[in-house]
């Protein structure tokens, strides 16, 4: 464990405030929770909202929702994404269908998505994923006279902005996450919206039969928070960086998890969503510009910034090997830089899903598990650190040639001592 100024890969910071009016929504649940459902009915223009306890719990509601209009049982599923996608499918009691993805957007692969599609498929679920805006347009009009919804997965998006109009409005059904690493977080929790008048039925349906969580799980949470507010200062973040069994950063699939709706506390820790999301839009934003002005040319970001309409939770990069991913991502840690690994493999490749998958091919997607890595762009990151990342990133040949790649780690390891908090 090295004391040093340590980057989370990702970060919402949260207002002392807020954590004050979290406390106070324990004896005004009702009122608190109506008061943020009504503010983001506003802010997204949407009919329906419903706020639950996880990104997982949205998305697991809505496929039980859909599953009651619908007898089909297969969900389709970009090949690459969050675990907690499939896990929510097979908690549905549902089947995970997969298609490949454009690398160059990670999005779905429009080549093969018609074929991927029959008679069984229930819905598809096209995915923001870091923030990169997914076609959705394109897949509803794919969808049309098919009796497949579209689900659009915009945990990772949170404010994204697509031809004009906000992630989260493109689908026939959306959700988000508030976990601790999006855009804003309560500490973990979900948001449902949709315009779908027969949807919401259904959804609220389910909704209005869910088990309140425990007050000991409503308190842990509150407490995780008041610790993440702490630690996931720069000047902190080395500490739980440096205890494994904390399990930071990893990617489970969850073969069971609660589902509640949100509670008092976790709603009233959003007091100040919106601006906390305005900041964190822009702060994403600017990190992310000067990456684009200060990384090799050579390198392959993926959406280049001046072209991307995202806001990105994590900037993703493409390395040209796996040996030179691991490589950086082991320098990153050693010097506290938050560059990162994305998830550990393909959704095929789940252990977990053997016997509940639809077998395919999916190279595309193997291809990034090797070779992507992330970069942080949260609020805590200051212009030195894009530098100092942006070196490190110049001392590897994109071809895979890390000639004099070792001893020039050792040199950033010893700057980190040179940062300031």
């Amino acid at each position: 464990m090295r004391i040093q100024r340590s980057l989370a890969p990702a970060a919402a910071p949260i207002a002392f405030h807020d954590l004050l009016h979290g406390l106070a929504g324990l004896f005004g649940r009702e009122r608190t929770i109506r008061r943020v459902e009504l503010e983001i009915q506003e802010f997204f223009g949407v009919k329906h909202v419903f706020l639950v306890c996880s990104g997982k719990a949205a998305l697991l509601l809505i496929l039980v929702a859909l599953k009651s209009l619908s007898n089909r049982k297969q969900v389709l599923i970009p090949a690459y994404t969050c675990f907690s996608v499939p896990s929510a499918i097979v908690k549905a009691g549902l089947t995970v269908s997969c298609c490949d993805i454009d690398p160059q957007s990670l999005d779905l692969d429009y080549r093969h998505l018609e074929d991927a599609l029959n008679d069984d498929t229930l819905c598809i679920v096209p995915t923001h994923l870091l923030g990169l805006p997914s076609n959705v347009d394109r897949v509803k009009t794919l969808c049309e006279g098919k009796g497949i919804f579209v689900v659009e997965d915009a945990a990772q998006a949170m404010g994204m902005r697509h031809n004009n109009r906000l992630a989260g409005t493109f689908g026939d059904v959306s959700f988000f996450s508030l976990g601790r690493g999006k855009n804003i977080t309560c500490g973990s929790g979900g948001i449902i919206l949709t315009n779908s008048d027969s949807i919401a039925q259904a959804i609220r349906a389910e909704y209005q039969n869910l088990i309140p969580e425990s007050p000991s799980g409503i308190l842990r949470n509150f407490w995780e928070v008041l610790a993440m507010r702490l630690l996931i200062d720069p000047r902190l973040y080395w500490l739980p960086a440096g205890l494994p069994f904390l399990g930071l950063g990893e990617t489970k699939f969850y073969r069971d998890f609660p589902v509640h709706r949100m509670d008092g506390i976790r709603a009233g820790l959003l007091s100040s969503w919106k601006q906390r999301l305005s900041e964190s839009s822009s702060s994403h934003s600017k990190a992310a510009a000067d990456f684009h002005d200060h990384l090799p040319r050579s390198c392959q970001v993926v959406a280049p910034v001046s072209e991307a309409n995202g806001i990105y939770n994590r900037l993703p990069l493409m390395m040209n090997s796996k040996s030179a991913k691991d490589e950086l991502c082991t320098a990153s840690k050693t010097s506290g830089l938050g560059i990162s690994p994305f998830y550990p493999s393909s959704i095929p490749d789940i252990p977990e899903l053997k016997g509940r998958f639809v077998s395919g091919q999916f190279p595309a997607a193997a291809r990034v598990v090797h070779y992507l890595v992330t970069l942080p762009v949260h609020q805590f990151v200051r212009s030195k650190d894009v530098k100092r990342i942006c070196r490190l990133i110049g001392q590897l040949d994109v071809s895979g040639d890390r000639t004099g790649m070792s001893s020039n780690n050792q040199n950033l390891v010893n700057e980190s001592a040179e940062v300031q908090a």
